[in-house]
């Protein structure tokens, strides 16, 4: 499946259950083909992680113009909610 060139691998967000997946999704109609993986933890530490070691944030910028930043920062654990992730 993975030499079929209609495949792209992607990671997205689905908003119904929250989560990240990670699969193969056909080009011409932008639908999963075969079984995706739920990446959320992974993906979530792994962007966390980058950011921490660039030591710096990053910018992108949505379709309508406006734009977003990605940050990390490390804090006490009595100051957030902590979900505990391996490094």
């Amino acid at each position: 499946m993975q030499n079929n060139k209609n495949l792209e691998y992607r990671v997205d967000y689905i908003p119904l259950g929250g989560r990240l997946f990670a699969g193969f999704v056909r080009c011409d109609n932008g639908k999963w083909e075969g079984s995706r993986h739920e990446v959320t933890e992974q993906a979530l530490l792994a962007v966390g992680k980058k950011l921490l070691s660039e030591g710096n944030g990053m910018q992108m910028q949505l379709p309508d113009g406006r734009v977003f930043r990605l940050s990390a920062v490390i804090s006490d654990s009595d100051e957030a909610e902590v979900h505990v992730a391996q490094f």
